[in-house]
């Protein structure tokens, strides 16, 4: 059987698994993923989209100016630092600005120090958030069946996907924290029992 390249067609392994029944807790990580897999086709606005807007751009800071066509040019790009990991019950990838050395997780309006004319962590902070998916990594790979674990691998690649097409406008200065596939390869570890 060929690897699955969508949410869809995963969905569709899933309901064929289940005969026809989709359990609540797959149903919420699958909607989940489905917000994701559609944060750069749909229309609403969202962090990713705050972070790459250009007409919030400190041009000053950036070394970059506006046409008369309203086309803007920098000579380099916004830098970040990206934090992942668990927040309570949710994965998170958030991010901050970096100021002087250092990440800014404060709203700020016109500081010439930071790369966007505004900084509002409110909206721009937490760029995806995956609720409970620690429990159902753990449910997909403890007792789970094959659906379950695709869904888990595709949100892993489907997010270092999205943070790929970030770092093509922003500079992602530095990562901290674990990544997705990180902590599900920790997971499935600490579920295999030692073998010896």
């Amino acid at each position: 059987m060929t690897q699955p390249n969508t949410l869809k067609e995963i969905n569709i392994i899933k309901k064929r698994l289940s005969w026809g029944e989709i359990p609540p807790f797959y149903h919420m990580i699958s909607n989940a993923v489905a917000d994701l897999e559609g944060i750069h086709t749909h229309g609403f606005d969202h962090p990713l989209k705050r972070l790459i807007d250009r007409q919030n751009w400190n041009l000053d800071r950036l070394d970059g100016i506006e046409s008369a066509m309203g086309k803007i040019t920098v000579q380099r790009k916004p830098r970040i630092t990206l934090f992942s990991g668990f927040q309570e019950k949710s994965f998170e990838v958030h991010c901050a600005p970096i100021s002087q050395g250092g990440p800014v997780f404060v709203y700020a309006n016109g500081d010439p120090f930071i790369d966007f004319k505004v900084w509002d962590p409110g909206t721009m902070r937490c760029l995806f958030r995956l609720p409970h998916f620690k429990e159902f990594i753990a449910h997909a790979f403890a007792k789970g069946d094959e659906a379950d674990q695709l869904l888990v691998n595709y949100t892993a690649q489907l997010v270092d996907e999205l943070l790929d097409k970030l770092a093509i406008d922003i500079d992602i200065e530095e990562r901290k924290g674990q990544s997705l596939p990180q902590i599900i390869n920790e997971i499935q570890q600490s579920l295999t029992p030692n073998q010896k």
